[in-house]
């Protein structure tokens, strides 16, 4: 029979091994993840480029991503967060082939300035409609890329509209089934709401765009603050697994945060 004092030593003995115990286990996973070549985050950028963006205004998004990749903050955020891979698509209407920038490992300042300086350099060929789920579905797909694996992987949508389809359209990509598939996959979608057009924008994102756990939906009131909230929004994005809390807890300084 076990004593109350065997007992007492066998709970002590067990708080110190068990803590030991899970530690060990979760290093184990990272170190599985590491050797099958997973990431801890793997980030899609997906980028409004339908008919609703201008040339310049498209521009402004570049510019604004390319700031905002390679700042310190953010490059701060990509250490902290682990093994990052980055991927981009710049989306439209369903009737143009969704623009792929491939996955880039961001290991440092030299990788973070190569992903910007291709996403400088893609000719835009996409317009149209704001066919919201012709970007979701594109990113899907490159998540869904063979031997691709992460322990999180976030979709991070801008665009200045709601999607909108012309009437008895018939090949466009609903967005509603293709944000469901992303969410029963498992992944986030966040949004960076451009509301220079759409006063109510960042709601509408908030209920028909954004899911997921942690996810939530930025505002910006035009492209004059566009790189400043993606900065913070990237860094949100990055280090949301580590920080604890809901990303919208953490300080936004001038621009909205709204829990999906």
């Amino acid at each position: 029979m076990i004593s109350f004092l065997d007992n007492i030593c066998w709970r002590e003995k067990a708080s110190r091994v068990i803590p030991v115990l899970i530690a060990g286990l979760l290093a184990g996973g990272v170190a599985d993840r590491a050797a099958a070549g997973c990431a801890d985050v793997a980030l899609v950028l997906a980028l409004d480029a339908s008919g609703s963006i201008t040339d310049e205004e498209f521009a402004s998004q570049i510019d604004g991503y390319v700031a905002a990749l390679t700042s310190d903050q953010v490059l701060a955020s990509f250490a902290e967060a682990g093994v990052v891979d980055v991927a981009a698509v710049f989306w439209g209407d369903s009737a143009f082939v969704p623009q792929i920038i491939p996955w880039l490992r961001i290991t440092g300042a030299r990788d973070a300035v190569t992903f910007a300086s291709e996403m400088r350099r893609k000719k835009r060929s996409v317009s149209g409609n704001t066919d919201i789920g012709v970007g979701i579905h594109a990113a899907l797909e490159l998540f869904r890329e063979p031997g691709r694996c992460a322990e999180r992987r976030v979709i991070d949508i801008s665009g200045d509209g709601v999607a909108s389809v012309m009437a008895r359209r018939t090949d466009h990509v609903a967005l509603a089934p293709v944000r469901q598939a992303a969410l029963d996959e498992g992944v986030v979608i966040n949004a960076l709401a451009i509301a220079s057009r759409e006063p109510k924008l960042a709601e509408y994102y908030r209920r028909n765009v954004a899911g997921g756990i942690g996810a939530f939906v930025m505002e910006v009131a035009d492209m004059a603050g566009f790189a400043r909230a993606l900065s913070q929004k990237l860094r949100k994005e990055l280090l949301a697994h580590r920080t604890g809390g809901h990303p919208c807890q953490q300080a936004t300084g001038e621009f909205r945060c709204l829990p999906s």
